[in-house]
């Protein structure tokens, strides 16, 4: 049985497009064909779709920008720039600004809440020493990166005057997610007799997530060590007041 011959113009149109698949990250060497019928083989560049990658990098981008920009000063263009991206990836996975903030109040704040403030909970006996470290570290060489810029949350919450009433509501789930987190910490430290039982854990969790974002929400340049010391100090005397 004869074989056809081997057409360059039909091995290109087996390539996609980079404008049909808009999740394509990597090249990679792919399929091989016969040529005139002989043993030899050519190797034909074949794309690989990795769409969930292409999403984590507009989304880690996305939350890059958001805390040095906030929602309204965030750019598109520095979003696809840091992501590697392209405008039609981007339209592809997210239909518009609004849907990119979203993704990343639902996708990645909670994950920067357990990072930074909750995860060195876990497991404590005493949580009044680890929260007095994490407020120390702000001025230290260990703060976090993604704290540089200030609290990303409360950068988002900042301008939550843009956002429709659905993501503001999303933006306050994030807030109760780390409330009730904290919370339970403290009601934790309250069975383990290293806070006081008169206290409403709910409570005292709300004035310390707000006297962090308070202090956070201040320009870097604000922020000094000065600052740090005074809000430091403040800050211990009243983690002492928890104290059975």
């Amino acid at each position: 049985m004869s074989k056809e011959p081997f057409s360059f113009s039909a091995a290109l149109s087996r390539i996609s497009r980079p404008d049909e698949n808009p999740d394509d990250d990597v090249l990679e060497v792919g399929e091989s064909m016969e040529l005139d019928g002989s043993s030899e083989t050519a190797l034909v560049p074949k794309r690989v779709r990795n769409p969930d990658a292409t999403r984590q990098k507009l989304l880690d981008a996305a939350f890059g920008e958001i805390r040095r920009a906030g929602f309204g000063g965030a750019s598109i263009s520095n979003i696809l720039e840091q992501s590697g991206c392209t405008k039609g990836a981007l339209y592809h996975h997210f239909s518009g600004k609004a849907k990119l903030v979203n993704a990343v109040i639902e996708e990645c704040l909670p994950g920067y809440v357990d990072d930074v403030w909750l995860s060195d909970l876990e497991g404590a006996d005493d949580i009044l020493p680890v929260l007095m470290g994490q407020v120390d570290r702000l001025g230290g060489e260990n703060a976090p990166d993604m704290l540089a810029g200030g609290c990303p949350l409360a950068r988002l919450a900042s301008g939550a005057g843009e956002l429709d009433e659905n993501l503001r509501k999303r933006i306050d789930g994030v807030y109760r997610y780390w409330r009730r987190g904290l919370a339970s910490h403290i009601g934790k430290a309250q069975f383990n007799k290293t806070v006081r039982t008169d206290i409403e854990p709910s409570a005292v969790a709300e004035f310390i997530i707000a006297s962090l974002h308070g202090f956070l929400t201040r320009p870097p340049a604000l922020r000094n060590l000065e600052t740090q010391d005074s809000f430091a100090r403040e800050f211990a005397r009243y983690l002492n007041n928890l104290r059975p």
